[in-house]
């Protein structure tokens, strides 16, 4: 594995049913990736698909039910929650939500860094002002309370405090969704040159098929918490093999394929219940190419042509 890079084999995360003691909604169902030194790997899929559990998971937030997540060779089961915190940040949807409203922006920047070593205040102070900067904000502003700034603004913040700690990778749930579009494209920009200045990996989780054709250079596609297909960027969205990949890059008119240009529409629009996902393949209910095998057989993830794809077609 290439030296800085993150490694995720087999990833379940398994949320008992209430009331039974053999069910369970399988939020995360074998989840591998991986992702190399200063790239951005866009997830993508329905609200429901395992995105945010993902990046929860990844985070700790969530203990894993089975499978490793390692960096550089080093596993995070085998790692202090301080060098963990080092390795990986997260920048979260609402960045209203996210950021403590009682406390000003250089102590919401500078919390991890108070938390995690034994700099003075004096310092921290200093070092969340740089960061301040080096996010757009200015200096100053370093007095102000959450409420004092725009959404925007808001979400500077909550990407200075992921960097506090110098991390080597940033999950990005939802990054920009809760913004006005003409900032959404100021923030994308930024996080472009934050990873080309710092050397970063991002982890971009999106519904937006348009903001991650723009940032991602890898894209993986979920489906009921399993991996439909994963990828090189270009080549998912210009040949998908996928029928659900198709479908959501046409409903998304992404692509210019004339193939997904001509593909037909979901059968049924409705997703099925994750307490109870239809056996055989999870997407044969919706799928407009599913055969009578689809029913029965679940696919196992495959590699073909440097793509990972989860399906009997």
């Amino acid at each position: 594995m290439t030296a800085n890079s993150l490694l995720v084999q087999n990833l379940k995360k398994f949320y008992p049913v209430k009331g039974s003691s053999e069910k369970f909604v399988k939020a995360l169902n074998d989840v591998s990736f991986t992702l190399p030194p200063n790239t951005t790997l866009g997830i993508v899929g329905e609200s429901g698909c395992g995105k945010s559990t993902l990046a929860k998971t990844l985070m700790g937030l969530e203990d894993k039910t089975h499978g490793s997540i390692s960096f550089n060779d080093n596993s995070f089961d085998n790692m202090s929650n301080k060098v963990k915190y080092e390795t990986m940040q997260m920048v979260f949807q609402d960045p209203l939500d996210s950021l403590n409203p009682r406390k000003k922006a250089w102590e919401i920047i500078a919390d991890p860094l108070l938390i995690n070593s034994k700099v003075s205040k004096t310092e921290a102070l200093k070092k969340a002002q740089e960061l301040m900067a080096k996010v757009g904000l200015r200096p100053e502003q370093s007095h102000k309370y959450p409420h004092m700034f725009s959404g925007g603004q808001r979400q500077r913040l909550g990407i200075a405090r992921a960097l506090i700690l110098n991390p080597k990778v940033l999950i990005l749930d939802e990054p920009v969704s809760a913004l006005d579009v003409s900032v959404q494209a100021q923030i994308l920009n930024l996080l472009k040159e934050l990873q080309k200045d710092l050397g970063l990996s991002y982890i971009f989780i999106s519904h937006d098929l348009s903001v991650v054709n723009y940032m991602a250079d890898d894209i993986m596609v979920m489906y009921l918490g399993r991996v439909a297909e994963y990828g090189n960027a270009d080549k998912v969205f210009n040949n998908p093999y996928h029928p659900y990949t198709k479908t959501l890059l046409k409903s998304g008119h992404i692509s210019q394929s004339e193939e997904i240009k001509s593909f037909p529409k979901l059968i049924s629009s409705e997703l099925p219940s994750p307490l109870n996902p239809p056996t055989g393949c999870a997407f044969h209910t919706r799928c407009p190419l599913a055969k009578d095998e689809c029913h029965s057989i679940l696919p196992e993830v495959e590699s073909k042509n440097e793509r990972s794809v989860s399906c009997l077609l």
